[in-house]
């Protein structure tokens, strides 16, 4: 479903290598019988803090020392913590803290309490585990208490619905299903999504005979836990060894407005209407003639939505072939074995979405060349999420699906390829729409700096825009923003400009000839 085909087949190599070597050692007969003693323990500690909270007394240190999990040593047991077999928590915390200036004394009521509302909210309702990861990482001090810390004691009060992330499980997900997650908080739901999604792929082959009665993530841990922490098992091609590490989160560069004017070129009302526009409505298409810098301005707009966040932007590009499959999910056939396998694959929009989940900021999808691909067909069901965009829908070949709120969309469309009176009506009412049209100021201010005389050469485009007398057709400036322009402007126009003309007035070439560039250039060179 979301692995490739030689990734499911070395797991299965692995997972097997696994069963004989590791859980019925002495070792591994300890580690299994911890997780029913660790959640145990788990449940009795968080019972008595909701009781000891709800009478009104002081948590903070029951909290600290009985939510969270500990190394197992002397000094730890004595001080009444909870002994996990994953911990990342190997001394007094507090201790660990304050010695390093990192937290203030005064401050861990706070803190505990942020932690108890956390566990309590994600323990009461498992759906809202992306809010609550939300929310907790709003606090100042939300960054040192990573996944490693946290996701013990959820998968403790509730093992179905809450895998135990660290930096071993992690490495492996990451690894096996091509994602990018670090062991920060924002990150933990989609990366316990995946995980799910790779135990659901795997239960066939972790359910067969020989096999430890474990749950199936019990078992999925205990594999990643020997994968790398005994085996030290090397990831090839595996990229993201030192990013896991919860040190940091992903944040873009600043891109000023200012910047997104003087590079785009318009002026500021009209920018910060078109910002407007799109946070509003959550999705918008630029659409306007060939050259007028679509394409250029989707992606600059997008820079300056994800800039200074955690978010991020892709773009895909249509084309008459493309498919709902290609886009949201399908079945795609896989060799394995010698033999057809028929996995259910996330398409390019369902898998930015899940790693949208991830990123508290916003994340802009570009679509560039919506117009050239059957939308309807392709779209599907998301047809309805974007008007709806606080549902979630059942897809057609299962799972279900919403857009998460941090997503914007932006297609571009080339009205020579299909105007937009063509467009679906449905269609058009989900989108805004933002028009383009050649801008030769554009054109004047990307010159100062060549010292190329623009003014012939907009002089004879407007001319051949009034011939062309259709704003779907026009001819754009983006041809001519070349630092070399004198040098290739005959190039442009003859290989260029000519063909498009012969096309647009197949069947009057005498308009044609009227801007070939044998009759042009004197008046650009005089």
């Amino acid at each position: 479903m979301i692995m490739i085909a030689h990734k499911k087949i070395e797991f299965l190599r692995l997972f097997q290598e696994f069963i004989i070597s590791y859980p019925y050692t002495a070792p591994g007969i300890s580690h299994i019988n911890s997780y029913s003693q660790q959640r145990q323990q788990a449940r009795r500690n968080f019972e008595a803090i909701k009781a000891a909270v709800d009478s009104g007394e002081n948590v903070t240190e029951l909290v600290l020392l009985q939510l969270l999990p500990y190394d197992q040593n002397t000094k730890n047991h004595q001080s009444g913590a909870w002994i996990h077999f994953a911990s990342s928590v190997t001394k007094d915390i507090r201790q660990w803290f304050e010695s390093a200036n990192e937290i203030k004394p005064e401050d861990w009521q706070l803190i505990s309490l942020a932690i108890l509302n956390f566990v309590r909210c994600c323990n009461d309702n498992p759906q809202q585990l992306l809010a609550a990861c939300r929310e907790f990482s709003q606090m100042s001090y939300a960054k040192y208490f990573h996944t490693e810390m946290l996701t013990p004691i959820l998968n403790a009060l509730q093992p179905d619905e809450f895998l135990l992330i660290n930096n071993k499980s992690l490495q492996v997900i990451n690894y096996l299903a091509n994602t990018n997650y670090e062991l920060t908080l924002t990150d933990y739901p989609a990366a316990n999504s995946t995980g799910h999604e790779l135990i659901r792929e795997f239960a066939q082959e972790m359910r067969q005979s020989g096999v430890p009665a474990l749950r199936d993530g019990d078992l999925f841990d205990m594999f990643c836990y020997w994968l790398v922490a005994l085996k030290a098992y090397h990831f090839s091609n595996y990229n993201l060894k030192n990013k896991t590490d919860g040190s940091k989160e992903i944040n873009y560069p600043e891109y000023t407005l200012s910047k997104l004017i003087e590079e785009i070129g318009l002026g500021k009302t009209i920018i910060e209407r078109w910002i407007i526009t799109i946070n509003r409505k959550g999705q918008a298409i630029l659409y306007g003639s060939p050259g007028t810098g679509k394409t250029y301005i989707a992606e600059k707009l997008a820079k300056y939505l994800i800039s200074g966040g955690d978010g991020f932007s892709e773009l895909v590009q249509f084309h008459p072939a493309y498919s709902y499959e290609d886009f949201i999910q399908g079945i795609r056939p896989r060799s394995q074995d010698g033999k057809l396998t028929y996995p259910l694959v996330a398409g390019r929009f369902l898998k930015f979405c899940k790693k949208a989940e991830s990123r508290q900021d916003t994340c802009v999808f570009i679509i560039d060349e919506i117009n050239r691909a059957n939308i309807p067909q392709v779209f599907g069901e998301l047809m309805y999420l974007l008007e709806y965009r606080d549902k979630k829908i059942p897809l057609a070949a299962g799972n279900t699906f919403s857009i998460p709120k941090n997503v914007r969309i932006i297609g571009t469309m080339n009205t020579a390829d299909r105007s937009i009176s063509h467009i679906d009506h449905a269609l058009r009412r989900r989108f805004a729409f933002i028009e383009l049209r050649p801008n030769y100021d554009v054109l004047r201010r990307y010159h100062l700096k060549t010292g190329f005389a623009v003014e012939d050469l907009i002089k004879i485009l407007q001319q051949l825009n009034q011939a062309i007398a259709d704003k779907n057709y026009e001819i754009g400036i983006s041809f001519f923003l070349t630092d070399n322009l004198r040098d290739d402007i005959q190039d442009i126009w003859q290989m260029e400009i000519e063909p498009y003309l012969e096309e647009y007035f197949f069947n009057q070439l005498d308009k044609v000839d009227e801007f070939r560039w044998h009759k042009i250039d004197k008046r650009l060179f005089i």
